[in-house]
């Protein structure tokens, strides 16, 4: 095994345990060894946070345990923000427009949708709770985003989520529209008009790689 891959080992390991520390440390060690940013990403902590995504879907895995690799994770990508913004001067990524919609606090899973969305080389706009559905609209329009994603953990706001949804498909071009949360189930997407539904954060990413194709 190569030093760049026992490296790439130890970084998803630290994702995986939830080491805010040795995940940042390790980064920053491995970019002043000469590895890629998106090969840190992808290798190092995507990995890791993929492995802790199984835990938890196994119930090896908790919530605290999955938060902490997600802080674990950000923590190795704000390491290599630097990096990754010179890349992206030459690079257009997709835009993802990301909330909770009006109504919701809850934003543990918008988080950790919006950590693995940046991990995997999104732009994410991510517009916090309680968002409406007119401010939904209006920064995936002043963004050109490609991707809507809309977030709840309450029954109440299901609602809010459906008006942002028919807002949303009247934009032209219109962004494919993607939801998730505890109330949700892929026939209640569908019934919206979402073009997607994850019940797993670790998920969302191939979810909207499958759907832009």
């Amino acid at each position: 095994m190569s030093a760049t891959d026992k490296m790439m080992d130890s970084i998803a390991a630290a994702v995986r345990e939830g080491s805010e520390s040795d995940a940042l440390s390790l980064c920053q060690r491995a970019m002043s060894e000469g590895t890629p940013p998106r090969e840190i990403i992808r290798v190092g902590l995507c990995r890791g946070m993929h492995a802790a995504g199984e835990l938890y879907e196994s119930n090896q895995y908790f919530l605290p345990e999955l938060l902490l690799a997600s802080e674990a994770m950000h923590a190795g990508i704000q390491a290599l923000v630097p990096s990754l913004q010179s890349e992206d001067e030459a690079v257009e990524r997709e835009t993802v427009v990301l909330g909770v919609v009006e109504g919701d606090v809850h934003e543990i899973g918008k988080n950790l949708v919006g950590v693995m969305l940046e991990a995997e080389g999104y732009k994410v706009i991510d517009l916090g709770y309680d968002v409406s559905p007119h401010r939904f609209v209006d920064e995936a329009k002043k963004n050109g985003a490609q991707v809507l994603a809309l977030s709840t953990m309450m029954t109440t706001t299901l609602p809010a989520m459906r008006a942002t949804v028919e807002l949303a498909r009247g934009l032209d071009p219109r962004p494919t529209i993607i939801v998730g949360g505890a109330p949700l189930s892929a026939a209640v997407a569908e019934d919206m008009g979402a073009e997607g539904y994850e019940d797993n954060a670790a998920k969302a990413p191939g979810l909207i790689r499958g759907l832009l194709g």
